[in-house]
């Protein structure tokens, strides 16, 4: 029988070597979540790879996404998407930014949290034949 494979890929912007605090939360989470996620996963037979994506300063709507087998985490988990203000992006961009927010169950995510990125990880595991 043929491995499974859950591709996680994470994108941000990023300015030089640097990105917005958000996205280095979100990206220290998504690291750990993806470790988790093949220990977790690997009984299976899933292979868990994670891919993190660079993109150019202009593209700060799509900063901050995570996906999974190209299924983006919002819509595994059912979060609704919204912007404000990212004091860590207007700095590192030079101008007022607005940034990538999540919104789950009332509560509104700027960086998104290891067991979020877990549980649409394993949602998106559950698709797979």
């Amino acid at each position: 029988m043929a491995q499974k494979k859950l591709d996680i890929l994470w994108q941000r912007v990023t300015v030089g070597a640097e990105t917005c605090e958000r996205c280095g939360d979100t990206g220290a989470s998504v690291r750990r979540a993806a470790d988790a996620l093949r220990r977790e996963l690997a009984p299976l037979d899933i292979e868990v790879v994670l891919t993190e994506k660079v993109l150019p300063p202009f593209a700060v709507a799509e900063s901050n996404r995570v996906f999974f087998n190209g299924a983006a985490l919002e819509e595994l988990v059912g979060a609704e998407v919204g912007m404000n203000r990212c004091q860590s992006c207007c700095e590192l961009l030079g101008r007022q930014t607005d940034c990538r927010t999540l919104m789950v169950d009332g509560r509104e995510f700027e960086a998104l949290p290891e067991e979020m990125i877990k549980n649409a990880g394993r949602l998106a595991a559950q698709r797979l034949e």
